[in-house]
């Protein structure tokens, strides 16, 4: 994958797969610890132990429709390659926490590619009923909360072809203007 947003999709894929209806997304930039943190948190239906650590190998899937995953150990070895790690935090019936590091600068870490777009994407998902985006740089936040959105639209779809134009822009103006160097 080339970019964050990618690999963000991916795994908000397997949130869904895991039944979750709930999920908060946080990136973090900190120009002075120079790390970008990502964490998605759902609450799917959660792992065991064993299932989390052998969520980053790329011989073990749930799915019954090929015999290799891909996401979590392409994911976990982008953020080696940038000086990061991955780790999982997971429990049964209650969801599971991923959290992903970067070293901010390094030549490694992947680009963050149109979060626009992957966040409308993840926001149109008929199963979920919940979805938190908050992307802070520095300190500067920019939050994008799907029921807020959903109470303004009033029973507007998100579908409508104004609406996800608008949203698409929403967001990547506001993450552009938030990462700004001031």
């Amino acid at each position: 994958m080339d970019d964050l947003s990618l690999y963000l999709l991916d795994i908000v894929q397997n949130s869904l797969k895991a039944e979750a209806d709930s999920i908060t997304i946080t990136l973090n930039e900190n120009s002075l610890t120079n790390l970008l943190t990502l964490t998605i948190q759902d609450n799917g239906c959660g792992m065991s132990e064993s299932e989390v650590t052998q969520a980053v190998s790329p011989f073990y899937t749930t799915r019954k429709t090929r015999k290799v995953g891909l996401g979590l150990p392409f994911l976990k070895m982008a953020a080696n390659l940038a000086d990061g790690d991955l780790t999982i935090a997971s429990q049964k019936g209650i969801g599971t926490k991923v959290i992903v590091t970067f070293v901010l600068n390094h030549v490694n870490t992947p680009p963050l590619g149109n979060m626009g777009e992957t966040i409308y994407t993840i926001m149109i998902h008929p199963q979920l009923k919940d979805l938190k985006y908050v992307h802070t740089y520095d300190d500067r936040v920019f939050t994008v909360d799907l029921g807020t959105i959903l109470t303004l639209l009033d029973g507007v779809p998100l579908t409508e072809y104004a609406i996800m134009n608008y949203l698409k822009s929403y967001i990547n103006d506001n993450v552009e203007s938030i990462r700004r160097h001031l």
